[in-house]
């Protein structure tokens, strides 16, 4: 891993996305306390959450064709800048009339963040030769633990210590020192991506629906990645439902408070830098769809014993062990997931491949929040608790289609001769048009 973070581009790359998760954390836990002591309706502080998924669902695809068309380090450097600039109206807010900014506010922001995560993600893969995707994720997953574990706690002390102008003037400050370091990061990678698969020759205007359609044609051409697809939908269902299981699980079977429900979520940062070590043993012995079936096995186990452990104990330590533990396989899972995506497209389409899977994980994350709201605290939210956990065995089953030796090598070599033959495909077709 220290070779890999050693190599161009990839300390500031790594540095700026952890500031900008720093920030994006500060205001995901300061906002909605600050809209909850404005109305006083957790209706409204609940829409605040829901409504930062509708441009991960909606705009996600087309932000990858951004991301293909254009030098990814200046995209980086003024979205960061523009994530600091658009923070700044919410300065304004003195009352619930003055909602609407709000809600204003978080949807530009998530339009950003929506263009951002994809591109950090595709810049990270050209950073390094194919072997070293593995570990570049890895890194990458590190740095958004130690946001994750960061930016919480200082989200909350700065609210207290100073309010919300100052939660919005520190965030604000991170997106600025994030886009200085994607402005140096990035001398030296200017080039544009490469247009080939995109929109050649002629098909340089090609209109955005066009784009996006070619980055759907290589998902749907590939085995690997259509079997990918289903693992994020499956994984991501879970993950939404847990956001809300979550929380009503610690107060119904643990009697816990809101204090117990904001450590059970810090504690997983733990865990998931402590796999970052361990993730890079696992990687060398484990190819990325194997790693991807074990790390989602692991995690539905451990989700299933964590929602059936009360009726032995409510010790709180024991379920801070079983956060901490789960953070392992989280990090493993999503790093393996991504080098397997990063892995079976070519960099002129990967922005609009990477940019589908996050809005199919962000749409079936909304889907699973809207399912667990409807399951009450009573026997529902038992059987609820019991699917999600089997859920993430689904993945890990469907994972594991792909992770024997001869299946996956083989869809993989597919995969790449049937990605390599339509470039070559649209570039003789190019080229008869320019004759």
């Amino acid at each position: 891993m220290r070779r890999v973070l050693r190599r161009p581009g990839v300390a500031a790359l790594g540095t700026a996305g952890l500031l900008s998760e720093v920030g994006d954390w500060m205001l995901f836990i300061a906002l909605p306390l600050y809209v909850l002591k404005l109305t006083g309706s957790p209706l409204l502080t609940a829409t605040v959450f829901a409504i930062e998924l509708v441009p991960t669902v909606v705009v996600g695809p087309l932000a990858g064709v951004v991301v293909d068309r254009l030098r990814r380090w200046r995209l980086m450097t003024a979205v960061a800048a523009l994530q600091a600039l658009c923070l700044l109206p919410l300065l304004a807010v003195d009352s619930a009339a003055d909602l609407w900014l709000v809600y204003v506010v978080v949807v530009v922001e998530s339009v950003l963040g929506t263009v951002v995560e994809p591109c950090r993600a595709v810049t990270a893969a050209t950073l390094v030769p194919a072997a070293d995707r593995m570990a570049i994720n890895q890194l990458m997953a590190i740095f958004s633990s130690v946001a994750r574990l960061l930016g919480g706690p200082i989200g909350g002390l700065v609210l207290g210590v100073g309010g919300i102008d100052a939660v919005l003037l520190t965030d604000a400050a991170t997106f600025a020192a994030a886009a200085a370091l994607f402005a140096v990061g990035g001398r030296g990678h200017t080039a544009r991506p490469r247009r080939d698969a995109a929109a050649p020759g002629p098909r340089a205007r090609a209109r955005l629906g066009d784009e996006w359609r070619d980055g759907l044609r290589v998902v749907a051409r590939s085995p690997v990645l259509r079997r990918t697809i289903g693992v994020f939908a499956c994984a991501g269902l879970a993950q939404g439902a847990f956001v809300v299981l979550f929380v009503l699980f610690v107060v119904r079977d643990l009697g816990g408070s809101e204090s117990d429900v904001g450590i059970l979520r810090g504690v997983q940062a733990v865990g998931a830098l402590a796999g970052g070590a361990l993730l890079g043993l696992a990687a060398r012995r484990l190819e990325p769809a194997r790693l991807v079936a074990v790390s989602l096995a692991a995690f539905g186990v451990l989700s299933l014993i964590t929602w059936n452990a009360p009726p032995v104990t409510t010790a709180f330590a024991l379920y801070v062990g079983l956060f901490v533990a789960a953070g392992v396989p989280g990090l493993a899972a999503m790093t393996g997931l991504l080098t397997l995506v990063q892995s079976q497209c070519a960099d002129a389409v990967r922005g609009r491949v990477m940019s589908t899977f996050f809005a199919v994980f962000g749409g079936v994350q909304a889907l699973g929040m809207l399912l667990a709201g409807l399951v009450g605290t009573g026997a529902g939210l038992t059987v609820a608790l019991q699917i999600q956990g089997a859920l993430y065995i689904a993945a890990a089953a469907l994972a594991a289609r792909g992770a024997s030796r001869s299946g996956l090598r083989g869809a993989a070599a597919r995969g790449g001769r049937g990605a390599r033959a339509w470039v070559d495909r649209r570039r003789r077709c190019a080229a008869a048009q320019r004759g």
